[in-house]
């Protein structure tokens, strides 16, 4: 298992690294990072609404993907092209991207509304899934944005794409270093009714790997950059996707499903695979905002 997830996951990075920094055209990365938010988002919404229609009772190894979600995915992913290209074609300012993804998250709302309420005769149901919806935005799209905004931070003297591969390897070598540990030394349960398998020693574990990820990538990737911000900052993010695992195992545990769908060969679902990065890569996003330009 642990030889189909390392291949899994060098084909990603792989094809990741490809698109944001070889290929010639702008829309490559876009339509990628939109490949992802469709998946991560079909995931999220089959398993909030697996609870809201009382489908939790069983358990299940993922929840099952019905053409609904599907649509509710795409209105997720859309929000990266409007971003990037929406002020274009209106003829706006390239800083109004994010007023215009908030107009369409509030057109899909409004939208949504509408449906929601004249199909389902119960009405607080209905809430209930029109409130999921709205939360995927929050939780998929957005974060789905910022990724390629951080993919475009340029740093002088390093490869295009740094920011981001920045802010991948301290999430992921975080995750595989608190993996390694825990499994060596794991002995106090770090929140037990959310992921049994978690212990103090592995996320402590995952953050010293993290910090010395950054720390390590400052002075041999990004030179312009002082290796103590890149410790800190490693820490930071770091810690940032330790929660955002454990937020997706929340989320997995309340549906009561095993992954969150079948995509990924040894990882589960799409959304098991970047649930550390959507809390992780904003705060990444921010403080090179902050500390680099």
């Amino acid at each position: 298992m642990l030889r189909i997830r390392v291949l899994t996951a060098l084909v990603f990075v792989s094809v990741l690294f490809w698109c944001v920094s070889f290929s010639s055209h702008e829309i490559v990365p876009v339509l990628f990072f939109m490949i992802g938010s469709i998946f991560a988002g079909a995931e999220f919404i089959a398993m909030r609404w697996h609870v809201i229609d009382g489908q939790a009772a069983t358990e299940r190894p993922h929840p099952l993907l019905k053409r609904e979600h599907w649509g509710i995915a795409l209105s997720y992913a859309l929000c990266i092209p409007i971003e990037f290209y929406g002020p274009k074609l209106l003829g706006q300012p390239a800083g109004l991207g994010t007023s215009i993804v908030f107009a369409w998250i509030a057109l899909t709302t409004i939208c949504g509304s509408a449906f929601f309420y004249r199909r389902e005769i119960d009405l607080e149901h209905s809430t209930h899934k029109l409130m999921n919806v709205l939360a995927g935005f929050v939780y998929v799209s957005i974060p789905g944005v910022i990724m390629l905004k951080l993919s475009q931070i340029q740093v002088d003297n390093a490869p295009r794409g740094i920011a981001l591969y920045f802010a991948l390897a301290c999430i992921l070598l975080g995750d595989s270093g608190a993996y390694f540990v825990g499994r060596a030394f794991g002995r106090h349960k770090l929140i037990p009714k959310v992921s049994p398998k978690k212990t103090v020693e592995g996320a402590i574990g995952g953050l010293l790997f993290s910090a010395a990820t950054g720390f390590l990538f400052c002075i041999y990737f990004m030179k312009q950059l002082s290796p103590v911000w890149g410790l800190v900052t490693a820490l930071i993010v770091g810690a940032a996707g330790q929660v955002g695992d454990l937020a997706e195992s929340a989320l997995k545990r309340t549906a009561n499903v095993k992954d969150s769908g079948s995509l990924l060969p040894g990882h589960g679902g799409m959304l098991d695979r970047i649930d550390s990065l959507l809390f992780g890569v904003p705060l990444a996003h921010l403080l090179f905002l902050s500390f680099h330009h």
